[in-house]
């Protein structure tokens, strides 16, 4: 009977394992799908943080680039100032020099220049309009036009005003008024 009784007391035992098992299980798989759906939602969120630092990485980067090139652009204004541009205080001299010069080359003629300041700088230059009459063979005037257009010193032709010379030296001349623009900076 000991052993009857001792038989039945782990088979209630077993059974009583069995049931705590099963138990046990059952809460497996009542927390398993929860858990299961919160491990995928944590993982599309883990994805989605990564592509936003790797944005914001790159948005850093072309910002930092910018920053260096903003850093850069008082030095590229003053170069560009100072190297296409005249010094106000100097401005009609050297300009007056520079057009003598090229009249010279060119072999035209050129009597009288007139000149307006515009008083009101716009962005740190002043504009300056410029009349220069003058007189030449067809090929000389063409390149005193080419002379301007590639001088070192910013001038923008505004307009040309042809006319035959028929009353100077040569009959075959011709004559311009040209209307240019340059920039003097402060």
């Amino acid at each position: 009977m000991k052993t009857y009784r001792r038989q039945r007391q782990q088979y209630l035992f077993a059974g009583l394992l069995g049931v705590i098992g099963g138990i046990n299980l059952l809460f497996f798989f009542i927390l398993y799908a929860p858990a299961r759906s919160e491990y995928y939602r944590l993982q599309e969120s883990i994805e989605r943080s990564r592509s936003e630092v790797e944005s914001r990485r790159q948005k850093i980067e072309t910002l930092e680039r910018l920053n260096v090139q903003l850093s850069t652009l008082d030095q590229d204004r003053q170069r560009l100032f100072m190297r296409h541009f005249i010094p106000r205080a100097a401005g009609w001299s050297e300009i007056l020099l520079k057009l003598n010069e090229m009249v010279q080359e060119a072999h035209v003629e050129n009597t009288q220049k007139g000149y307006s300041i515009d008083p009101n700088p716009q962005y740190g230059l002043y504009s300056v309009k410029i009349r220069v009459p003058v007189q030449g063979a067809y090929p000389n005037v063409v390149n005193y036009i080419k002379d301007i257009e590639n001088s070192e010193i910013f001038f923008i032709i505004d307009s040309i005003d042809v006319r035959t010379g028929g009353s100077g030296p040569n009959p075959s001349d011709i004559a311009l008024d040209l209307n240019i623009e340059t920039f003097f900076h402060q």
